[in-house]
């Protein structure tokens, strides 16, 4: 049996929300990211009733849901459903008799199979509160909006849910847990190809990440080869793909801003900004803005969130032609000898996160919060911003290369000056792939800026 992966806080929260008699949780999470392993895994035992919807009708889904009910808790799978009504009422006499978990996984199917299923719910859920039967139900599923829209004001089953968890992609300490190799660069390198989807993980499974590109993601029937192309089709919302596709691609080649989006996907202004939204809520892109001290709001970017879309979108769509037509070594040599300029991108999210949760407070200033700062005209960055109490606590340059020298604080105190007062104090980080010059370390040293090697971020 596989392992599973961290999870660990997901997994308590579960068992905490389920310890409540009755209990109801809705478990949220975009597609692959392991919502069934985990509730697998987390719920086990002789009355565990696990149901995974799919597109068929309502009919048939009852069919199968009794099939597995009967299966479970009567031995055999004769049992019939002529409704939902009937199934729940079925489930709440089998909980009279000892504590019974039901998980209805992909509810969305089943939700679009019996439109006012959530309602059905809702009344039987209100009986088994009143009675306070021993009854868990699990509502999952990769509709994101319609997962949330079903807890929100006026919704059936709004101040119902006893927890309502929502599964987010690993960050790049817990997805190195699919690794077997240890070294810190390699493991970066493979977290800005997969990401930290886990199934994209499992998919690459120990392979080096050389064979990974080969043949997960650029063999034409690999797994990978189509997954953002695949998952944009069965997107919540999303009526054109080929359109969502070229947004993705012009944000994956530099465009961050609306108007600029619109030219280079040449999609229609006035209906871009429901697109993006779309895009945002998927978890696929991310607006972003300049953190301030001040809290001024300022003009957002749109970048792509997810790793492996951002290397697909780079690597692999406009390289279809070839792929298709078996030029895979040709074109992964183009892939490995052009990653380490798109590995400052991973890198500076990796030492975000890394002061954000790894970092020792003494280090960083206990900044509330971390994010990156740019200047109107975009010609000023600043990787890694932590802010707190109306100042800047935390400014860091990243840069991957091999040996980072003095030059590189030179550049951080210039934009330290160019925040003015508010950051006078900010402590320093200087984040590097592997070396420091000697006459960084003992500028660094005399100055009390720390030094951050690739290394260190797993430490």
């Amino acid at each position: 049996m596989r392992e599973m992966v961290d999870r660990d806080r997901e997994r308590r929260q579960l068992l905490d929300a389920a310890s409540a008699v009755p209990a109801l949780i809705v478990v949220i999470g975009r597609r692959r990211v392991g919502k069934s392993f985990l509730l697998e895994r987390t719920f086990t035992g002789d009355r565990v009733v696990s149901f995974q919807g799919d597109e068929q009708d309502e009919a048939h889904q009852l069919e199968l849901f009794a099939a597995e009910v009967g299966r479970v808790l009567l031995g055999s799978d004769a049992l019939r459903f002529g409704s939902w009504d009937s199934a729940l009422t079925f489930l709440g006499d089998q909980a009279r008799s000892g504590p019974l978990t039901v998980i209805l996984d992909e509810f969305q199917w089943l939700k679009h199979a019996q439109p006012v299923l959530d309602s059905v719910i809702q009344r039987h859920w209100d009986r088994w509160d009143r009675q306070a039967l021993p009854v868990t139900l699990i509502l999952a599923g990769s509709a994101l909006t319609l997962m949330e829209q079903m807890l929100e004001k006026g919704a059936p089953l709004f101040g119902r849910a006893t927890a309502r968890p929502r599964l987010e992609p690993l960050d790049y300490r817990d997805a190195a847990g699919f690794a077997t190799e240890t070294d810190p660069e390699a493991l970066l390198r493979r977290w800005a190809v997969l990401g930290g989807t886990p199934q994209y993980q499992v998919w690459a499974g120990d392979r080096q990440l050389n064979d990974v590109i080969t043949s997960r993601i650029l063999a034409k029937d690999a797994a990978l080869y189509d997954e953002p192309r695949h998952l944009l089709r069965e997107g919540e919302g999303i009526r054109d793909s080929g359109t969502y596709l070229s947004i993705l691609r012009a944000i994956a080649g530099g465009a961050t801003q609306h108007n600029e989006i619109a030219q280079k996907a040449r999609a229609s202004s006035a209906s871009l900004s429901v697109k993006l939204q779309r895009l945002e809520d998927l978890g696929y892109i991310e607006r972003r803005f300049p953190l301030t001290a001040d809290g001024k709001e300022q003009r957002p970017g749109y970048h792509i969130e997810d790793p492996f879309f951002r290397f697909w979108f780079r690597y692999v769509a406009g390289n279809r032609s070839r792929l298709e037509r078996h030029r895979t070594d040709e074109v992964r040599e183009e892939i490995l000898a052009d990653m380490d300029n798109t590995m400052g991108w991973a890198f500076e999210r990796c030492c975000r996160r890394w002061a954000a949760m790894y970092a020792d407070e003494g280090v960083t200033g206990s900044p509330r919060e971390i994010g990156a700062w740019w200047s109107r005209d975009g010609q000023t960055e600043i990787d890694v911003v932590g802010t707190g109490r109306h100042r800047y606590v935390l400014l860091g340059s990243c840069k991957w290369r091999r040996t980072v020298d003095i030059d590189v604080l030179d550049q951080l105190r210039d934009h330290q000056a160019q925040l003015g007062g508010r950051a006078a104090a900010a402590r320093l980080i200087i984040f590097g792939r592997e070396h420091f010059t000697r006459a960084l370390r003992e500028r660094a040293a005399e100055e009390g800026v720390h030094l951050v090697s690739a290394a260190d971020l797993f430490a």
